[in-house]
């Protein structure tokens, strides 16, 4: 049978965390036989290669391949590519998970689609929600800005894609192999579908510590990459919305980032390091339309940076790093043909409890004065581009399962005659198609919101009433599932939902491996089996 998926594992000394990836892999609804699983050992020095040979024998369609240690997992990756057979290729790394339906979903909307590219939705304990996955994309190309949150390897390629552009890991030891991957794959790629309702893959923190680095990153070895990958992107596309969409989102997380540190607002000389070479990234490989694009604090931070302003950069973060955000009802909360309905108010204030402001000039804005006086220039510095990035997510967060479903918003910016920046807009939450069209799974939700403003973002929470109590419009069974969904206030007072009349503990789940490898290896050859 031809094998539509090869699954592509680089290891190094993985121990029993290996056993994670391998039983997520057994749990497919794709048929085994369909799919082929390549482990690369990278010379590792535990008893791994012993593992997995053991595996290997139990299976047909695992295989191990092993080279010498080579110190970071492109070259173990691009020799999975090179020797895999499935139409697809899905990277999973030694410690995560894939979801049950992953490689059959993905894998069946890849053909629908002709897709070069497949983006699953991913949860974890590992980082946040992605607003990408917001919904489900059958078919979009590499213009669409939100793909760029996700920077990871650990999605579905067409191989042949892979080949014929020459699409391979840096080798040996670097940093951002997984950007400079997908710097050349995401511009490249005619289609991309993004797998929104099902989640696909599942990262996860060690209980080790293991995947995170132990030493700190000097500047000489991180930054010359970051420079290459704006190099990657530029070479692989036409000045537009694509190029600036992977540099504006490059700019921001790895470059603007160094001028809030902790070690740069006190002057350390490593954060300073850092700072240097960033800002030599920043100013030698980034156009003028990237700052341009950012919205209005970041670019006004960036002219500072690109100035090598440091005192100034200083002034700014401090002033503004203490923000908060809230989120008040400004209406009843009800149900409304079983959709629960709240129309909201959001906004930012700092330590001191003022609002976040803008200034009327003219036919723009003005930064707040609380955020630029005594700043040279700081005060006539103007923008129009209010709404750049102003938007308000409210995640439905279920509890124990590290993954979030967002429900539909409307909203819109607006500035009081004081010049407060708010968003008001109605969130509806409809239990039967809150999942990305599907209707959630029972259980406890909470309910966080993101806010971003101006060049802000903060979490916040629901402002509501007395612990534990349910809210005033009650609960409602939806309309197609009879399940009964209730809001309530939490013992500190934050908004959370109750599907299918869940309110009780949910215990929680053992710590660590809980399978042996032998296990594992007797499992392996009754799943193939069968």
């Amino acid at each position: 049978m031809t094998v539509k998926v090869s699954v592509i594992i680089p290891v190094y000394n993985a121990g029993v965390y290996i056993e994670r990836p391998i039983n997520s892999i057994l749990k497919q609804t794709m048929p085994q036989d369909e799919l082929e699983v390549i482990f690369v050992d990278d010379g590792s020095t535990d008893d791994s290669a012993e593992r997995l040979k053991e595996m290997a024998d139990s299976a047909e369609n695992f295989r191990v391949l092993s080279i010498p240690n080579s110190g970071w997992p492109g070259r173990p990756r691009n020799l999975g590519v090179a020797n895999a057979r499935g139409e697809y290729i899905q990277f999973l790394d030694q410690d995560d998970a894939l979801g049950p339906k992953a490689l059959q979903v993905m894998y069946d909307r890849a053909r629908k689609n002709r897709s070069d590219i497949v983006v699953g939705k991913v949860k974890g304990n590992m980082r946040g929600p992605i607003r990408l996955f917001r919904e489900s994309i059958e078919s979009v190309g590499p213009e669409l800005a939100e793909l760029y949150e996700t920077l990871t390897p650990h999605k579905m390629f067409r191989r042949q894609f892979l080949l014929d552009n020459d699409i391979t890991f840096q080798e040996g030891r670097c940093r951002l192999e997984d950007q400079m991957f997908l710097a050349k794959a995401y511009p490249l790629a005619k289609n991309i579908t993004v797998v929104g309702d099902v989640v696909c893959y599942d990262w996860s923190k060690r209980d080790d510590g293991s995947n995170n680095s132990k030493t700190r990153t000097e500047p000489g070895d991180y930054y010359p990459w970051l420079a290459k990958t704006a190099q990657i992107v530029k070479a692989n596309t036409v000045p537009g919305p694509v190029r600036d969409a992977f540099l504006t989102r490059n700019y921001r997380v790895e470059v603007l980032r160094n001028t809030v540190t902790q070690g740069f607002l006190k002057g350390d000389p490593f954060a300073m390091g850092h700072y240097e070479a960033a800002r030599k990234v920043a100013v030698e490989e980034y156009p003028d339309s990237v700052r341009e694009g950012l919205p209005p604090l970041w670019r006004f931070r960036a002219e500072l940076l690109e100035a090598d302003r440091v005192e100034d950069l200083r002034k700014v973060a401090l002033r503004y790093r203490d923000a908060i955000g809230e989120v008040e009802f400004s209406g009843p909360v009800r149900w409304r043909k079983g959709v629960l309905t709240a129309p909201f108010r959001a906004r930012l204030r700092y330590q001191d409890g003022a609002t976040v402001k803008v200034r009327k000039t003219g036919d723009g804005y003005g930064l707040d004065l609380a955020v630029v006086h005594g700043i040279d220039g700081g005060p006539e510095w103007s923008f129009k581009d209010i709404e750049n990035r102003a938007v308000v997510d409210f995640q439905l967060r279920q509890r124990n399962k590290a993954q979030a479903w967002y429900p539909e918003i409307e909203h819109k910016v607006t500035v009081a005659a004081d010049g407060t920046v708010e968003i008001e807009g109605t969130v509806r939450i409809d239990p039967d198609t809150a999942a990305c069209g599907d209707r959630l799974p029972k259980g406890l939700y909470d309910v966080h919101v993101n806010i971003q403003l101006l060049g802000i973002e903060r979490m916040a929470r629901v402002e509501g009433g007395p612990a534990s109590e349910l809210l005033p419009c009650g609960g409602e069974r939806s309309r197609r599932r009879n399940i009964q969904a209730a809001p309530y206030w939490t013992r500190d007072g934050r908004l959370a939902l109750d599907i299918g009349g869940n309110m009780h503990k949910v215990p929680e789940k053992p710590e660590g491996p809980q399978a042996t490898w032998r296990a594992i290896a007797k499992k392996v050859k009754r799943v193939i089996a069968s």
